[in-house]
């Protein structure tokens, strides 16, 4: 009998140890300090990525104001070179269409494509700059300034002519500079908002009442920014639109990004390198290291290599994006295809293991 009672003491407490241990390693796993992950989203990520974005686009308009004083061909090529500084580094700020950047419309604002280029001239010859409306999106913004400085001549030096012996040269110089003031004045502002100098945005999105996973979180707000980026910017507006994925397979290659400065591939990959160094969060905690505190290293290391796979085959592909869906769209599909594997398990699998609820609806049902 002594030895019956021993045994089971000895069982019980062996199991105790057991579910304090298994006790304890969640705890571990479930007090990771979102606070800090939220600290270097916002400080080293978020605000950088709009002020790199307002200084680019500062850039831009001094060298739209050198052109507008000598029209020569280098201070056009400046001016190209600038508006592409400018595109790249929206690619970094675009994800985090959130808080200034939705009170501003700044998405709308700033890269409506493909653009009309129809309107674009009827509003040069009649002299008319307004911007700012919903009729304008399309021909405003980013990639309007693309057609300006891109599309309007074959050559250079027929684009130089356009603003300086066409009939509406001038005319089409201030829309150009109108143009480049209405996206400064976008940017300023939603830069200025976040800035804990201006808006204080980022006050918001790091204080502790915010630092929850509910709908109207900061990382709420985040993750349902970043994944709907992802989804219908990233995956679908800069690679499956174009490549007819959404137009029963036939393709519409005037939809790329940059259809007329022919760099579409370029933007496309440097956007998705913000997407991974959002999961990462670059050199400090990110999504990836929440997943593994919660016990799903299997699934951050999954996405890891599927966003791996995606830019893999992005690099693949070649400027101008146009051109290639044209010839051969195959890669493009398979590229697309690649980049689809991500959404699921950022949409589906990630947000469900961080109590994460996506608030937009979907496009396609994925």
């Amino acid at each position: 009998m002594l030895h019956f009672r021993t045994t089971l003491l000895i069982t019980l407490l062996l199991l105790l140890t057991g579910a304090c241990s298994s006790n304890t390693s969640s705890d571990d796993q479930s007090n990771f300090d979102r606070a800090a992950m939220l600290e270097n989203y916002g400080n080293n990520i978020i605000v950088p990525a709009f002020e790199s974005l307002q200084t680019s686009v500062d850039d831009l308009q001094v060298a739209a104001e050198d052109f507008e004083t000598e029209r020569t061909l280098e201070n056009l090529e400046t001016l190209q070179e600038a508006l592409k500084s400018a595109r790249l580094a929206w690619q970094d700020a675009s994800p985090f269409q959130f808080g200034p950047s939705e009170s501003v419309l700044l998405r709308a604002s700033l890269n409506t494509y493909p653009v009309d280029t129809g309107k674009i001239s009827d509003r040069v010859s009649s002299g008319e700059d307004s911007f700012g409306t919903i009729d304008s999106r399309d021909a405003a913004g980013l990639p309007a300034l693309g057609y300006l400085l891109h599309g309007v001549g074959d050559t250079n030096e027929e684009i130089l002519s356009m603003y300086t012996t066409d009939t509406d040269a001038d005319n089409r110089l201030d829309y150009l500079l109108g143009n480049i003031s209405f996206v400064k004045e976008k940017v300023d502002t939603a830069t200025e908002d976040w800035q804990a100098s201006g808006g204080d945005y980022i006050g918001m999105f790091l204080s502790e009442e915010n630092a929850g996973t509910d709908v109207g979180s900061s990382l709420g707000m985040l993750i349902n920014s970043y994944v709907k980026h992802y989804e219908r910017f990233l995956r679908d507006g800069k690679i499956g639109i174009p490549a007819g994925v959404r137009s029963a397979g036939t393709p519409r290659p005037l939809a790329v990004e940059a259809y007329y400065g022919g760099y579409s591939v370029e933007l496309a990959s440097a956007n998705l390198q913000q997407v991974e160094r959002i999961f990462t969060g670059g050199d400090s905690r990110g999504l990836d290291d929440n997943l593994e505190a919660l016990g799903a290293g299997d699934l951050s290391s999954e996405i890891q290599t599927q966003i791996d796979e995606a830019q893999s085959a992005l690099d693949g592909l070649s400027d101008p994006l146009s051109q290639r869906i044209e010839e051969n769209n195959d890669p493009v599909l398979t590229t697309f295809e690649e980049m689809q594997q991500v959404v699921t398990l950022l949409k589906a699998d990630m947000t469900s293991i961080l109590g994460i609820t996506i608030t937009y609806q979907d496009n396609d049902g994925d």
